[in-house]
């Protein structure tokens, strides 16, 4: 089978060298990079040129005119993949030398996976091993071998980063056949793509740490929580936004998705319109009794509850 790996660029002079060191040297070769650059000001197109021009390996780098952001240049360098089985790939993380045969074995084995995630540990700007914090673990199963994720699941949140997926080239058919519409939901492209994968029952992750994923000054894992209430409401409220366009995706993909999924996302939905009006009126007696009510602890875990809560008995605004 045909493997290709995709890789949206910018800036990352700094880096790249040594990520597409790690998937040239990889212990199955590589069948094709695709790099597509979103406009880099520094010397991160060059330096790509230089380092395959003289490697035996196929490549294509696309230099863009105009900056288009970070999701829709990797929609583009997948639409450009020919392989059938696809590698995403950030421009400054380390793979494992075995990344790729250990996921195309799982994928060559099972031809129910759509999209395969993985495991990952943290590097710093040195390459030095940094301990992850607990709450970016918190997702993770740590159990190796391979397992399914639901619809359900994906939908609450995205299974991992984007940087340790592999698709089929059935999947990548389908994102690229409805693209003009995908591209403009208010998702992260990762994410999509576990969401679509998982609409056909081809979701799944491993926890074997394939890559070291660099944290540094321009990037971050996980999400904060808001110290204060008006920014919880603006997260929230950014949430709304991102769950209705889950629901564009659903119908996008497929008319006739299950209604329960519809459901799910629409008590999501509602669940955080009513945690904005609870923390605007900091009314924790009325949070409790619609939390029961409308069985908002279907779709909300107890740990978020209860700092909603906290954060009405402070009341920092």
């Amino acid at each position: 089978m045909k493997n290709s790996v995709v890789m949206a660029s910018y800036n990352g002079e700094k880096y790249v060298v040594k990520q597409l060191e790690s998937i040239v040297e990889q212990s199955i070769p590589v069948d094709e990079i695709i790099i597509v650059d979103d406009l880099s000001t520094d010397n991160t197109c060059d330096i790509i040129e230089g380092f395959l021009s003289d490697k035996n390996i196929e490549y294509k780098l696309i230099r863009h005119k105009d900056n288009i952001g970070y999701k829709n240049t990797f929609l583009e360098a997948l639409s450009y993949a020919n392989g059938d089985i696809i590698f995403f790939a950030d421009q400054d993380d380390i793979w494992k030398p075995d990344k790729v045969k250990t996921m195309c074995h799982y994928m060559e084995q099972n031809l129910d996976i759509q999209a395969l995630n993985t495991g990952y540990v943290l590097i710093d700007a040195n390459d030095a091993h940094i301990k992850e914090n607990i709450k970016n673990k918190k997702r993770r199963k740590n159990n190796k071998g391979l397992e399914k994720v639901t619809l359900e699941q994906v939908l609450g949140y995205n299974v991992s980063m984007g940087c340790t997926l592999a698709v089929r080239k059935t999947l990548k058919d389908t994102l690229i056949e409805h693209i003009n519409d995908i591209k403009t939901y208010n998702i992260p492209h990762d994410w999509m793509v576990n969401i679509v994968a998982a609409m056909s029952a081809g979701l799944y992750e491993i926890d074997d740490a394939l890559i070291e994923y660099r944290l540094h000054g321009d990037n971050t894992i996980g999400l904060n929580r808001a110290a204060t209430i008006s920014k919880r409401i603006d997260d929230y409220k950014d949430i709304i936004n991102q769950k209705k366009d889950m629901l564009k995706l659903l119908r996008t993909i497929d008319k006739k998705i299950f209604s329960a999924e519809y459901d799910y996302i629409k008590l999501m939905v509602k669940s955080y319109y009513i945690r904005c009006e609870m923390l605007e009126r900091r009314s924790i007696s009325a949070y409790i009794r619609y939390y029961i009510k409308y069985k908002l602890y279907k779709v909300m875990d107890r740990k978020t509850f209860l700092y909603d809560m906290y954060l009405m008995v402070r009341g920092i605004r």
